[in-house]
């Protein structure tokens, strides 16, 4: 029977055994693309490790590296060591990987992550990020919703309104991950629906799907069955189901096919319980 929905699975750009297995559950049906997830490196190497995912014959999303690799579009050199002169090299360096692995793939998204930025900071936060589109815009990027903090400190882009700001017109098609609005609505005390609800108006491109424990503030991609998760699925999978044309990655920490494997049927459970 056809799916009413489009779903996938994310893996890093360095992990070719599990993207071979990913692959492997594609042509088998279970999962419609891949998301990889560039992880900087020496660019031989990397495009060697492109060619044979773009190869495998599987629909690809690429995700740009973010500020866990060392790339903060809206604050380069915040709650990092490095030399400036460096920074701004290793960025260089990593968007132009990002843009090859799109070349060579054939994807069509580049999800792209504002950045995290310092307390009290955001009006400058949202200038950099214009002066880094300025310099590294990409027709194909998608900009995604990050939780409101993280560790103790803040990230660009937690709400529709605020992606729509930073897009500025030019960034076309928004990545809504719902387990980071999830950490946003209990960070400001705010109805998830009352969140969720304008993404309704955007041009979305992508989903983003794990779980959060119930309350947190904190993004922890658990898997969506987790015992402790707090995600509304009454809310989130009618949604989902609104948006047929708009694929779900299902994003966890591990790069673990096993872990897909298991839930996708999670997924489909959960989507035949609360679609309309």
């Amino acid at each position: 029977m056809k799916r009413l929905y489009r779903i996938g699975a994310g893996v890093r750009s360095d992990d070719l055994k599990t993207f071979s297995a990913l692959a492997a559950m594609h042509r088998e049906g279970q999962i419609d693309h891949v998301q990889v997830q560039v992880i900087p490196a020496e660019r031989a190497a990397f495009r060697r490790d492109m060619e044979r995912i773009a190869d495998a014959g599987v629909p690809i999303v690429i995700h740009a590296p973010h500020h866990g690799h060392g790339v903060n579009p809206c604050a380069p050199t915040a709650y990092d060591d490095r030399p400036p002169a460096e920074i701004e090299r290793w960025t260089e360096e990593a968007l132009a990987l990002t843009a090859e692995a799109a070349d060579v793939t054939g994807a069509r998204q580049i999800v792209l992550h504002a950045g995290r930025h310092l307390p009290g900071r955001r009006e400058e936060a949202e200038e950099t990020f214009a002066a880094f589109l300025d310099g590294h815009f990409d027709p194909r990027f998608i900009l995604e919703n990050l939780p409101a903090v993280y560790a103790g400190y803040p990230l660009l882009g937690n709400t529709a309104e605020e992606l729509l700001t930073l897009a500025g017109g030019r960034v076309r098609g928004f990545c809504l991950d719902f387990a980071h609005l999830f950490c946003t609505a209990n960070y400001l005390g705010i109805p998830y629906a009352n969140l969720l609800a304008p993404f309704d108006d955007l041009p979305l491109g992508l989903f983003h799907l794990s779980n959060s424990r119930r309350g947190s503030v904190t993004d922890e991609h658990l898997p969506i069955n987790h015992p402790e998760g707090g995600l509304d699925f009454a809310t989130v999978i009618p949604f989902i189901s609104a948006h047929p044309a708009v694929e779900t990655s299902l994003e966890y920490k591990e790069n673990d096919p096993r872990l897909y494997a298991e839930q996708v049927p999670v997924f489909d459970a959960l989507f035949q319980t609360y679609r309309p």
